[in-house]
């Protein structure tokens, strides 16, 4: 995975499917999937090769769009959890509803360094109709934007609610659920309906590499953002994979292994 960060925007070209990277699914899947203190807490249970299962039963359910979508959010909670070393996943992948698409925030973040939470919205997809590979990623930012806006504006208590089901799946008591709890309580409409949040707008770009998502895109998307004064403060990201079917591919060949 080859890496640009540059102040508020990051992005990632994964420029092969490596071992290193499959090694990374083989280990976090499970806690990525149910999420790790509930994982942790009955590992027979919720066995690798369950786990597959589980994933690819839901997965393979799905029309192209929704696989697109479960593909980049993986690749997120992957990347973000080995890049970003002050942050703290507090979201599951799997939905708590069987086979249903997942509502609410995509993943929410904790800030170890300064005690902030960071509500994300992944939006992926192909190049499609748009001219290059770059007007293409900015299209899915733009979504993604809007789409954590709307959810933030909305001021639905149910959102705070299953983020609160996903911390203590995620968290254990002694690593500090009660204080990430309270703070992400703190957090919802019913204690704080007018405070901007911060946000981490992620998009996921199916694209061969021969074609690169261009900095210059991401950074004048950026500007736009802050320019907009929406949000209290925001990272972006750019994630860029020649097929989302590789990893598809891998997950199946493991289950069959």
């Amino acid at each position: 995975i080859r890496t640009i960060q540059n102040g508020k925007y990051n992005i990632f070209y994964i420029e092969s499917f490596s071992d290193e990277l499959k090694e990374i699914i083989r280990s976090q899947l499970q806690g990525i999937f149910h999420g790790f203190s509930e994982y942790e807490s009955l590992e027979e249970f919720y066995s690798y090769q369950n786990t597959l299962k589980s994933f690819l039963d839901r997965y393979n359910s799905k029309h192209d769009d929704a696989k697109k979508g479960i593909i980049g959010e993986l690749l997120c909670h992957i990347i973000l959890s080995n890049e970003l070393g002050d942050f703290k996943c507090l979201s599951i992948l799997k939905n708590k509803e069987e086979r249903q698409v997942k509502k609410g925030f995509d993943i929410i973040y904790y800030n170890l360094e300064n005690i902030k939470l960071w509500y994300t919205e992944v939006k992926s997809g192909h190049k499609n109709e748009s001219p290059n590979c770059s007007d293409a990623n900015v299209v899915l930012l733009k979504r993604s934007r809007s789409a954590i806006s709307s959810m933030i504006e909305e001021k639905r208590q149910s959102l705070w609610e299953s983020a609160l089901l996903d911390v203590s799946l995620m968290i254990k008591q002694e690593n500090g659920l009660p204080d990430i709890r309270k703070l992400l309580a703190n957090d919802s409409p019913n204690f704080n309906p007018n405070q901007k949040k911060n946000v981490i707008i992620i998009s996921v770009l199916y694209n061969e590499l021969s074609e690169l998502i261009e900095k210059i895109s991401i950074s004048d998307f950026t500007d736009d953002t802050i320019t907009q004064d929406t949000f209290e403060d925001i990272i972006v990201m750019s994630i860029q994979k020649r097929m989302f079917e590789t990893i598809a591919d891998f997950l199946t060949s493991e289950s069959i292994s």
